[in-house]
């Protein structure tokens, strides 16, 4: 044990953090389903939303390397990046995919983590 390198530990989001951000991002669904969604910060929705999947990572102990660990940091990663996104390109065209890679389908036992992904692409529009 005495050989092993110890990880680099991520921010730890405190309790209060972490539901603000909920309380955040459940206002801006909120509003969304009102049809308000030009008064949503989706910039601060999505840091929010990445802040919560970031302490689902930490808090289930979940492998960034593997399973659906790396899933979930990505997601992470792409929220907190949705700012800088916004700024630097602001056409509505979707993201195009990689050459080379097949096209995704819905379907699979992800956990429901498509579904998400589907659902947070569909709100920050």
């Amino acid at each position: 044990m005495a050989s092993e390198i110890p990880e680099k530990k991520e921010e730890q989001h405190s309790t209060s953090d972490l539901f603000s951000s909920a309380k955040l991002v459940a206002e801006a669904a909120q509003a969304n389903f009102r049809g308000e969604a030009d008064k949503v910060d989706k910039a601060k929705a999505a840091d929010a939303a990445g802040d919560l999947l970031d302490a689902a990572g930490q808090y289930g102990k979940l492998d960034d390397q593997k399973g659906i660990g790396q899933y979930v940091d990505k997601a992470a990663d792409y929220l907190h990046n949705y700012q800088s996104k916004e700024a630097a390109a602001p056409s509505s065209e979707p993201p195009k995919e990689a050459e080379g890679e097949a096209p995704k389908s819905g379907g699979g036992g992800g956990g429901g983590l498509g579904d998400f992904a589907k659902l947070a692409g569909g709100f920050l529009k």
